[in-house]
Parts: C-alpha cells; structure tokens; sequence
C-alpha cells in the first residue's frame, strides 16, 4: 500500500480532474438507464406464472384486463358508449363489461344478480386491458373518462405511481439527505469544509455508480429509489476513518502531503475490511431467486466498491487541493468526550449482557411477521387511494385470472368450466363455452371474434374473482384453481392473474431466505476471520449484529404492522454488511487497549475512543432510513427506510451496550483463539 499512497501523491492533479470527469459523465449517463417498474417481471423464469405469462404472450395478443375503471350515473345504453370511447385510447387493447357476459336486450332485472352487481349499480365498472409501458399518461387519459365522482384502480396505477414517485421522490430524499447529514458531519468534523469533503467524495461514487447501470439491461424502480441514498449512508464512514487517520499525523507533526501518505497507509486496511463485509453482503442478494434481489444487490455492491475507490484515490486528492482553505475554517469538535459514557459501560458490561436475552424472543417473532408481497398501497390520502377504496367498497375487490388449458376437447373444458362457475369467489367466466358454446365448431366462426379467447394450441378462460391480490385467502384461490385445472389437464395447463404472481412471488421468496441470510453470515464471517485472523471473534461480532437484526423485524410483529417481505430480506443483509462495521471497528480498538491495559480499562478506553466516531455513520444511516420512510410514497420503499433507520440505530446501541460484555467474558476465549495476539494478564 505504500507504493499506491506515493503513487496517489504524485499524481493527485491528474486523479482530480480524471475524478470529476468521470463523476459528470456518470451523471449524464444515469440518465440513459432503464427503469423497470413492473415487480411481476423479477418473478424467476421457472415460476408457474412467469412459464404462462410466455405462453399468453406467445399465443394471444391481448393480456388481461389490469385496470378497473368506474364511470358515475350512467344508463347501460350510455355505458356502451363510454365502453367505445375507452377503446378508441390507442393503449387500450380491450373492454370487458356486461355485454361480454349478458344479453344486453334483456332487462338487467332479469338477468344473473351475481354477474350484473359485479359490473353495474347506476354507475359501469369496465375492465380494462392496457399497455403498460406508458403508464402514467393511460392513467391520466383513464381517469378524465371516469369524469368527477369516478374512478380507476389496478396494476396500471400501480406501475403509473411507482414511476411517478419515483421520478419526483429520488431529488426530493436526496434533497434532505444533503444539507441534514451536511449537519450531522459538521458536529464531528473539525473544519467547516471537511463536510463538504466527505458529501463530494461520495457524490463521485454515486454518480459514477448511477452512470455504470447502463451496463445492465435495467434497474428496478426499487433499486432506483434507495440506491443512491443507501450508498451515501453505508460509505460513508470509509471518509471519515481516512479524515481521522490524517488528523492524527498532522497532530503529530507530519507535514500536509506525508501525513496523508500515512493516512492512505493506516486506514486502507480497516476500509477495505469494512468494504468488503458489505460489499459481501449486498452480493448475497444476487442468489436470490427473485431476481429484484441480484438488481438491488449489484447496484449496491458496485457502488460500494466506487466509494471505496473514490476514498482512496480521490479523496486525498482534493483534501490537498484545497488544503489552506481547510485550515482556514478549521474549528472545535461540537462532540463531547463521551469518557463518562465509557467508564459507565465498563462498570456494568456484564450486566448489559442481559439485552442477550431477548435474541430468541425476538428471533422467533420476527418469522411470524404478516407479510405483503407486492407493493401494497398508495399515500393516504391520494386521489389513487381514494379511487381503490371506493371501487373495492362498492363491487369488491375483483381481480382478473387467465387460464390457459390445451384447445380441442371441448368437453373436458366445459367439465372444467362448470366447476369453476361453482366456486363463490368466481363471480364471472368469459371462455369458448360462454362465447361460443361447445356443440359449435369454432373453425366456422371469425377468427377475430375467437383470438381472445382460442388460439392455435390453447383455448382460454378468463376468470372474474372476488379476491385480494395477496393474502392466505388469495393465495388459496389461486392453489384452488390450479388443483381444479391440474384435474382436468394435468400439467399442461397455464394460469397467470395478480394474485397468482404474488402466491409464486412469496414462494421464492420464501426459498429465498435461507440461502440469502446464510450466504451473507458465511461471507461476512469470512471477511471477520481473515481480518482478525480469529475463530472466536467472527461469532461475537456476528451474534452481536444478528441480534440487532432480530429485534429490528421483531417490531413490525409486535406492533401488528405488516412487513413488506422484500424489505424484510433485504434488510437482513443491508444491515448486516453495513453495520457490522461499527463492531470490526470497535473490536480493533477493544484488542489494541488490550495490550496494554486490562479488559475492564481496554471496554473504558475503547468506548471513549470509537462512540464518536461511530455515531457519525450510523446517523447518517438511520437519517437516510428516516427520510426514506417520509418522503417516499411507495408503501415498500417507505417501510425498507422505516427498518433501515431502525436497525442502523439498534446496530449501534448493540456495538456499545452489549458487544462490550461480550467481549470481556470471551477475554481469554479471544486470546487463544486469536493469531499472535497476547493480552496484558492483571488483575482488573
């Protein structure tokens, strides 16, 4: 490392300018990248679903209905026209209303109750087939047919909020992160200008990160929304611990280029250690079979290692380019000592143990959590969430399912088709059998009247259900229906609807957790063992953080606040790689005072050393959950911020309130355990 840092000296012009070159050109570039907001594609390719999903789209050329949409006080005859009116949209493929399912010459008083409430009650409710990649403006062109005292709901909504949210929220987080976290480093720093240092050395990796995801085909709206501020808040603590190591050999005397030689020198060890068990730990989401978790854990991971090139290689460079002006503004550490604090946690660090034991309580409870799988609602408030209510209020809550069976044998289908009228929550079919019916060849009718529903290998039906689109009760409808269609048609039939993406979403996911949480606890004990070159020391800096994990999703159990599953796995291993940095820290300190002074003395000195060096980062890392969870208005966004900003606080008490006794009654466990470590033997 010697040789780089010397290197990094003699050339900080160039690596300046060649920096804030790239920095601009990430920027620019982040612009170009895709955005993909629809979860249903991040479903792995040997779900179920995402197998009938390629069928339909193969077979058929139109999708399913995917919006509701309810127009006020209008005749049947009137509702026609309106139906008309919604097709002439140039996004819309197809309209689905009572005269799909009804004799519209009948009276409406005469005909089945169950299919006529289910689509009219003075006002039409349609169902709406759209394309989805020009979400918002169909949303917008929707909603003004729906006219005053109208509304629209569905996955078109959903996919048209997402993207504007996060269109409009990404500036508006980063928008508080800036100027709050410039405050909170202001209150460690010892320079007006070092804040601004450590904002702009990040900033280089951010937008170079941004930049660098055009090499991906797309990113998730998901990863588009947290990335950038999760990398500010997780990378952060690299500058600082370089800022610190230059501080204490200009107080040593060294010159201003020699002290940020040794600088470079002393940290890059502990940042590359920190870096690693994170960037190990976002890594661990690329096996998740649920695709958004690679997305998220890619962009993440790439931009750790951004940062941390960017804390080596550039933020040397600009420290010594503006080095007078740094002097210049330079002031006292608005911090205090904490030494009270940490005379108090070495007096009673085996009695702080006790935490300890609400790690089972806590583990067991955060596996029972009530879990959400999609994106679940809008802001409240919203004229969206207003929309969704009232049409669930008012005809339920009815979602759309296509089953897909192989055509021909007409009466199996019909067979089929009577017992899926028979269930209660079917309130609707349109197949063959009630287009056409099963005595009429279908080869003399026009084909246009048939595509929707025949095609040359499959005879479609299209299901009409009152369901949620997740839930136990949701998802045992769509086990239902597949057990009915597996009957009739053994394997070779295919079903694809909302609700069925969610039921095969929460099984990958599901799968998912062991694999992911292991894979990030291996990676990370991995990186422990070889930076401390320990056996015992891995367990007790990993015990310590998984506790803080456990406690964390504990809450949402105890609370009774469903949990979005997505934030639930990622947090897993978000937290662990981000925050296990603040143990490796104090644990270095904790084995370094151990030399010299007893464990009683080592805790006492290591927690005055480190509190304020690691209440910087994990303010920064809860302030980035907190405004996450405020400003965003996605329900999965919010609620990862909300877990986020939680467990970085509850990391951080765990590192200085319970680690400490952990490690005094490990002492002489560490000692033998640990290479070339020899503790001073006295009585304490």
């Amino acid at each position: 490392m010697n040789t780089i840092a010397t290197w990094i000296i003699r050339f900080r012009k160039f690596l300046l300018v060649f920096f804030i070159l790239a920095s601009v050109a990430g920027l620019l570039l982040s612009t170009q990248v895709k955005v993909n907001y629809n979860l249903q594609d991040y479903v792995p390719e040997d779900a179920e679903s995402t197998k009938a999903l390629h069928v339909m789209e193969e077979e058929f050329d139109q999708a399913i209905p995917n919006v509701r949409l309810y127009v006020p006080d209008v005749t049947p005859v009137e509702a026609l026209a309106v139906k008309e009116e919604i097709l002439r949209i140039p996004q819309v493929s197809g309209v689905m209303w009572l005269d799909d399912f009804l004799d519209m010459k009948e009276p409406l008083e005469m005909q089945d109750p169950k299919v006529v409430e289910g689509f009219y009650d003075g006002g039409a409710l349609y169902q709406v087939t759209t394309d989805l990649d020009d979400a918002p403006q169909t949303m917008h062109r929707l909603q003004e047919i729906a006219g005053e005292g109208g509304a629209v709901e569905g996955q078109l909504i959903d996919l048209a909020m997402a993207q504007m949210a996060v269109n409009s929220e990404i500036l508006m987080i980063m928008g508080f992160m800036i100027p709050l976290g410039l405050l909170i480093l202001t209150l460690s720093t010892r320079s007006w200008m070092e804040p601004l240092i450590l904002l702009a050395t990040i900033g280089v990796a951010i937008f170079i990160n941004m930049g660098t995801n055009i090499l991906l085909d797309e990113v998730s709206f998901i990863t588009q929304a947290v990335a950038a501020v999760l990398q500010l808040a997780v990378s952060m603590d690299y500058a600082i611990f370089l800022l610190h190591a230059r501080e204490e050999y200009l107080a040593q005397g060294f010159d201003r280029s020699e002290s940020m030689r040794l600088a470079i020198i002393k940290s890059s060890n502990a940042i590359l250690a920190s870096s690693m068990t994170t960037v190990l730990g976002f890594l661990a989401l690329i096996f998740m079979s649920y695709r958004i978790g690679s997305d998220m854990g890619i962009v993440l991971a790439k931009g750790v290692v951004f940062s941390l090139v960017s804390v080596i290689f550039f933020m040397p460079t600009l420290m010594l380019a503006i080095d007078e002006t740094l002097q210049k503004t330079a002031h006292r550490s608005f911090l205090p000592s904490f030494k009270g604090l940490g005379a108090f946690i070495a007096k009673y660090a085996v009695w702080l143990l006790i935490i300890g034991l609400l790690f089972p309580v806590a583990f067991l409870a955060q596996n029972k959590n009530d879990f959400m799988y999609g994106m679940s609602d809008y802001g409240a408030g919203s004229k969206e969430s207003v929309d969704r209510e009232f049409i669930m209020d008012r005809f339920g809550r009815y979602l759309s399912m296509a089953l897909m069976v192989p055509q021909g044998d007409w009466g199996r289908e019909y067979e089929l088709h009577e017992e899926l009228r028979s269930m209660d929550e079917v309130i609707a079919i349109t197949s063959y059998q009630t287009e056409v019916g099963r005595l009429i060849p279908s080869d003399i009718l026009p084909q246009d009247q048939l595509s929707m529903l025949l095609s040359d290998n499959y005879s479609r039906i299209i299901l009409t259900v009152n369901s949620d689109k997740e839930g136990d009760q949701a998802f045992d409808l769509v086990d239902t229906i597949r057990d009915t269609a597996r009957k009739y048609y053994g394997d070779a039939y295919h079903l694809i609807g909302e609700s069925v993406v969610m039921r095969d979403m929460k099984t990958s996911i599901n799968r998912d957790n062991v694999i992911v949480n292991g894979l990030a606890i291996a990676s990370v004990w991995l990186v422990l063992l070889i930076s401390f070159r320990s056996l015992s020391i891995p367990f007790l800096l990993i015990l310590t953080i998984e506790g803080s994990i456990w406690i964390n999703l504990a809450i949402p159990y105890v609370t009774g606040t469903r949990l979005a599953y997505i934030g639930y796995l990622i947090i897993s291993t978000v937290q662990l790689g981000a925050t296990v940095d603040y143990a490796i820290l104090f644990t270095q300190h904790y084995l370094s005072n151990r030399i010299d002074n007893d464990k009683r003395k080592a805790i006492e000195l290591t927690v005055n050393q480190t509190f304020a060096t690691l209440i910087t980062p994990a303010m920064i890392l809860s302030l980035a959950g907190v405004i996450l969870s405020i400003v965003s208005s996605l329900e999965v966004v919010s609620q990862l911020g909300t877990v986020l900003g939680r467990g970085a606080f509850l990391s951080f008490l765990m590192v200085n309130f319970f680690l400490p006794g952990l490690l005094y009654i490990s002492d002489s466990l560490i000692e033998k355990t640990t290479w070339k470590v020899k503790f001073l033997r006295r009585s304490p």
